[in-house]
């Protein structure tokens, strides 16, 4: 597929996701209909689930997770939040049996905890968020289910496309959905699970390139209520590996096995949905100061004034700069009505570190021989201003659209006092993003959110992608004062023939937060 096609699925969702609500605003229906939506229609409780892991000498992995889930499955309710399988987005069910939408899903493929002789020598495979588009048909008795999953946090850079053919059953106490499945995984998926580079390659290990790949999959999803509160569910699969897949050196299956179980229990745990206007209401301002435990990967490629390219530079590890900082961050919420709201957030970095190179390294039209001390001196801040429009937002919940725009400067200055060379980077320009937040109210004074916000750009002299995220959880200790715990993540990738740049970028900040909150 080519690049540019690949690019475009990453603004599937959203692009859907507008049709839909142009679609239905038009209708006048749309709100209404996703505003009716109760939290305390789903169950709440835990799920253990396990599987093979593919990879040669590696454990096979299990997890457990609490879930939300319903009494029936998905495949015979027209409700718009969608559940499947671990996976959360919405859809728009037709009349005539089209159902339309969007759905993410955490990738968990990796190596796992434990460090074998066979994989030693060889980068981790990490976790991924994936998102995409899916459609599906149930005219018929046996369904149709057709998901494009994108990678928006730059991991694989690739996309998975599943294609799903269902036959399922309900009785008055439970559901039954076999199916079959074919999963397509393209080449840059594939080059970054499967692939072994040649600096990784060994005389009983040789180097691999991943090729895109087809597997079939048998998979059953089931649940029976034990009674009028008790939901007892699982699944099974087993899925068949593509010879493109089972040729690698690190792959030592040709079939993946999995099941899960969980039980939940429905009884209202959450609030009541209905909200009146005229009652209490949330804060129409609040200010928060955060304690960022920041972890940072920052490389830069600084091309010379003739475009010749420069040396790819790891601040931490090749120039010693810190990887791990305390950064205070500060944010911002304006509420301008029920469902309208700004938002703002700040943060800036300063790291110095003294270094002698191991090796000689070019940054812009200055090469700095090995042996040569030198100071580096890093200075990065970002700004964030949105605004965001609550779809839904009563005493259970609220889910919000954003737009807005992130500005990002980093400032990279080498310096040799030995040779008086000099040498700086200077990068900085705003980025626009599009998103989506949302928060649960689990009581009066505590509160689960989530956000996520995206920028994609292959344009003129830019190329480049941002992403954003964050979870967090507050408590309210007083009325105006709260505190709490977050998760931040933030990564950057900008490529540019502008003079300011003139190379590319790849910044990555995540880790804990603990922040304090005063609202009025």
């Amino acid at each position: 597929m080519p690049d540019n096609c690949s690019r475009s699925l990453q603004y599937a969702p959203a692009i859907i996701g507008l049709l839909l609500i142009a679609e239905g605003a038009a209708a006048g229906s749309v709100l209404d209909y996703m505003r009716d939506y109760d939290l305390n229609d789903y169950s709440l409780g835990l799920y253990i689930s396990g599987a093979q892991n593919l990879y040669a000498g590696a454990k096979d992995s299990g997890i457990a997770y609490p879930y939300l889930t319903s009494f029936r499955n998905s495949q015979f309710t027209d409700d718009w939040v969608l559940i499947r399988d671990g996976e959360l987005g919405f859809r728009w069910v037709t009349e005539n049996g089209w159902q339309l939408g969007a759905i993410g899903r955490i990738q968990t493929r990796g190596f796992g905890n434990t460090e074998t002789d066979e994989l030693l020598g060889v980068a981790e495979r990490k976790w991924a968020l994936e998102v995409g588009p899916t459609i599906g048909w149930r005219g018929w008795p046996v369904h149709f289910n057709f998901t494009t999953y994108a990678e928006p946090t730059n991991r694989h850079d690739g996309f998975v496309s599943e294609l799903s053919v269902l036959l399922p059953r309900e009785s008055s106490r439970g559901y039954f959905v076999p199916s079959i499945d074919l999963i397509y995984q393209d080449d840059d998926y594939a080059d970054y699970y499967y692939s072994v580079t040649p600096a990784e390659a060994t005389s009983t290990r040789p180097a691999y390139q991943g090729q895109a790949a087809t597997n079939v999959a048998l998979r059953l999803r089931w649940g029976y209520a034990l009674g009028e509160k008790w939901l007892l569910a699982g699944h099974f699969g087993l899925e068949k590996l593509d010879s493109g897949i089972t040729a690698s050196p690190i792959v030592d299956d040709d079939r993946l096995l999995s099941a899960g179980i969980g039980l939940a229990y429905n009884a209202d745990v959450f609030q009541p949905r209905e909200y009146d206007l005229t009652g209490p209401k949330q804060p129409q301002f609040e200010f928060r100061v955060s304690g960022f435990f920041d972890t940072i990967d920052t490389r830069v490629v600084k091309d010379t004034v003739d475009g010749v390219p420069g040396f790819d530079l790891d601040l931490e590890d090749f120039l010693g700069a810190p990887d791990e900082e305390t950064v205070l961050q500060i944010d911002a919420v304006l509420r301008l009505a029920h469902y309208h709201r700004l938002e703002f957030g700040y943060f800036e970095l300063g790291r110095h570190s003294t270094v002698t190179t191991s090796q000689d390294f070019a940054f812009g039209d200055e090469v700095f021989p090995a042996g040569t001390e030198v100071d580096v001196n890093v200075d990065a801040s970002v700004f964030r201003a949105g605004y965001a429009y609550s779809l839904i937002r009563n005493a259970q919940l609220e889910l919000a659209v954003m737009a807005g725009v992130h500005v990002t400067d980093l400032d990279t200055k080498i310096a040799a006092s030995a040779t008086g060379q000099k040498a700086e980077s200077v990068a900085g320009t705003p980025l626009p993003v599009i998103g989506a937040q949302a928060a649960i109210f689990l009581t009066d004074k505590t509160t689960l959110g989530a956000k996520l916000q995206l920028f994609r750009t292959d344009f003129d002299r830019y190329e480049g992608s941002l992403n954003y995220a964050m979870i967090d959880i507050q408590h309210q200790l007083r009325e105006n004062i709260g505190v709490g715990l977050a998760y931040n993540y933030y990564g950057i990738k900008l490529t540019s023939s502008d003079k300011d740049v003139n190379g590319s970028l790849n910044i990555v900040h995540h880790g804990p937060m603990l922040f304090f909150s005063v609202s009025y």
